[in-house]
Order: C-alpha cells, then sequence, then structure tokens
C-alpha cells in the first residue's frame, strides 16, 4: 500500500482583487462618513444662522417695546391735555435749559414723547438736516425715531444719590400744594427743594426726583463706522444718558426700518389711524373724516397725539445659504425690498406698541 503525500497549499496575505475589493468598500463608508459630516455641518450652520436672526429680530421689538412703555413717562405728574404745551428739543441738546422743560410759564412746557424723521424726509432737504450728534453714523433715508422720558428708578435728592460733581438732569414733581412750582429739571442738587405731600420744608420731605434720558434710534450702514466701516448694517440709538450722548450699537444685522405712527384724533386715548408722516399739513386719506377727528398743521400737536405705533424691521442673516431662493422680496410696508442676490436670509418681525403714558391721560 502506498502513501499520497499532500502537497496542499495554504494561501498567505491578500490577493490583488481581494485588496482591490477592500479598498473600494473602505473608500464608500469613508464617503457615506464624509457626506454625513458635511450635512450635520451645514444643518448647525443653518440653525445657528436661522437662530441668531430670529434672536436679533425679536431683541429688536423688545428694545422698542421697553423704550415705548416709557415714552412720556415724567415721574408722578401729568398736567392733562390743554395744560401743557409740547415741544421738539434737538436730540442733541445737553444742557438743560435746552431739553424742552419749563415750569414757570402757564402753560407748563414738556418735551413730546415721541417724534422723528419719516422716511420722506429723512434726507438733506432744507429745515430737516439730521441731528449732527449722530448724523455721521445714519444710513441715507433711514427713518428715526426719538423717545424721551425719565428713569422709572428715582433716587432721594441726597448729597449721596446727586453728588455736587452731578452732570445728568433730574426732573423733580411737587406734591405740595403751596410750592410755586409744578416741576424743576437742574443738575444742580440745591435747586431740586420741591416738597411732597404735608409740604414740611425739610430736606427729608423733598419730593424724589428722576434721571431724563433721550433715544434716537436709526439704522446705520455700519457695526464699526471707522475708517470706511465695516458693512455689517446695524440698529443704533444715540443715547442721552448721564448727561452726555453716545452712539451705541443695539443689534447687528438690521438693515431697514418703518414706523406707522397711530394717532389719537378725536381724544378718546385709541388710536385713530396709522400714518407714515405726522408732519404733513393735510389730513392722510387713512384718517376718518369729520370735525370730530382733528388732524393738527402743527407738527408738534400731531406728533403729541402719538398714542401708540407699529415698527416693522428687516433682519438679515450673518452668512449666506444655499437654501435660500434671490427671488424673495420683503415688504415692511413703506416699500417692497428685494430680491437680494446674496444667498443670505432675511425676515421681516413686526410689532405694535401703545404709549401707556400718553394714551392713559386721555382715557
Amino acid at each position: 500500500m502506498k502513501c499520497k503525500l499532500d502537497i496542499r497549499t495554504h494561501q498567505r496575505g491578500l490577493s490583488l482583487v481581494e485588496l482591490l475589493i477592500a479598498l473600494g468598500l473602505g473608500a464608500f463608508m469613508l464617503l457615506g462618513i464624509i457626506s454625513l459630516v458635511a450635512s450635520v455641518s451645514t444643518t448647525r450652520t443653518e440653525l445657528a444662522n436661522t437662530s441668531d436672526q430670529i434672536e436679533n429680530g425679536r431683541y429688536a421689538l423688545q428694545v422698542f417695546n421697553e423704550d415705548l412703555a416709557l415714552g412720556g413717562f415724567y415721574g408722578n405728574y401729568h398736567p392733562g391735555l390743554g395744560a401743557v404745551t409740547y415741544t421738539e428739543p434737538n436730540p442733541c441738546e445737553t444742557t438743560v435749559a435746552n431739553l424742552g422743560f419749563s415750569g414757570i410759564l402757564t402753560p407748563v412746557v414738556m418735551p413730546v414723547a415721541v417724534n422723528g424723521f419719516p422716511y420722506d424726509s429723512a434726507s438733506s432737504a432744507p429745515g430737516l438736516t439730521i441731528p449732527s450728534c449722530f448724523s455721521a453714523q445714519v444710513r441715507d433715508k433711514s427713518e428715526i425715531l426719538i423717545v424721551r422720558h425719565v428713569d422709572p428708578n428715582s433716587v432721594a435728592v441726597t448729597a449721596a444719590n446727586i453728588p455736587a460733581s452731578n452732570t445728568t438732569p433730574y426732573l423733580q414733581m411737587s406734591g405740595c400744594t403751596l410750592d410755586s412750582l409744578a416741576f424743576k429739571i437742574s443738575t444742580d442738587r440745591s435747586d431740586l427743594d420741591l416738597r411732597e405731600n404735608g409740604c414740611t420744608p425739610l430736606a427729608s420731605t423733598l419730593a424724589e426726583a428722576w434721571p431724563y434720558t433721550l433715544r434716537a434710534y436709526f439704522i446705520s450702514p455700519c457695526n464699526d463706522c471707522t475708517g470706511s466701516g465695516d458693512g455689517i448694517a446695524s440698529l443704533k440709538a444715540y443715547e442721552f444718558l448721564n448727561g452726555s450722548g453716545d452712539i451705541k450699537t443695539l443689534v447687528e444685522g438690521v438693515e431697514d426700518i418703518h414706523y406707522q405712527y397711530g394717532l389719537d384724533l378725536d381724544g378718546d386715548s385709541g388710536p385713530d389711524c396709522y400714518v407714515a408722516n405726522p408732519t404733513v399739513n393735510t389730513k392722510p386719506a387713512g384718517c376718518p373724516a369729520g370735525a370730530a377727528y382733528t388732524w393738527e398743521s402743527s407738527d408738534t400737536l400731531n406728533w403729541q397725539n402719538v398714542v401708540s405705533m407699529q415698527i416693522k424691521i428687516l433682519v438679515r442673516g450673518s452668512r449666506s445659504s444655499n437654501n435660500i431662493s434671490n427671488s424673495k422680496t420683503y415688504n415692511i410696508g413703506r416699500e417692497v425690498l428685494g430680491p437680494y442676490s446674496d444667498n443670505v436670509r432675511r425676515q421681516v418681525y413686526s410689532t405694535v406698541i401703545t404709549l401707556p403714558n400718553v394714551g392713559g391721560v386721555r382715557e
């Protein structure tokens, strides 16, 4: 019997075909992973961009809500209709004598709660020059809104609260019928000598005082306007605060804004119509007819009748997106804007805000 020798060979390593198949499968899986990561990254970027835009729009409207709710708030005193002459002082004024207050005259004098420059007058037209303290940063034909009030937090008239070096104008309202003036405004603590109820002539019974403030809102073509600027459209405000003025960026990416002013023409505290420009001499077509609905030829008288406002803003995202159509347009009430060719997400945000310190006393 003969034995047969097993001469079968054993494979060592991979063949070229197997190696190519393995590399192909690996490359296919790697490509899938890369595509997934890229998709997640793009989605995350889009989500962040959208979230930033929504937050900017929400915050901008919140700023207006908080400030306009205080518009015309002048402490615990309001003279009532017919007992005050309203003025439109230049928002760049910083001296007390030019802020638009006078408790000496009869009727007393106070600045209007709101006024501004509507779109068709926000230019270099004669007599409508934008105030110099912020004109350099205002985008061409940007609408401007000016809001005036005192801070809601009053202070006691003491050396600790109002030092000798104070530059903040404080408005003090009298609670004493024996005082010769209904109110005073001053940076000098010694001038603020009006009394509370009871009329006791003691320092401890002096009426409290409120710091005066003003904000002028506008659209700027830049956030950082140094040199030629950074090109980031922004909502800014000129603030007169603590006795001096300064320009601050409030929200980046706000490209345009439009205000509609709700005027109370019959004195019942509610807006009878919304107009883009209270300074026109003829009653707009959208306002009710009849002698009961008085349209004033005086700009200041019309501004003092503003009891609510509708605000629309156009906010853009910070980055371009492939998911945005270049054919979209945006209606802010004054005009239709777009289409734009930059693939940047945009959205119009709007709100209606009442001015309780103006309308409330008319109820």
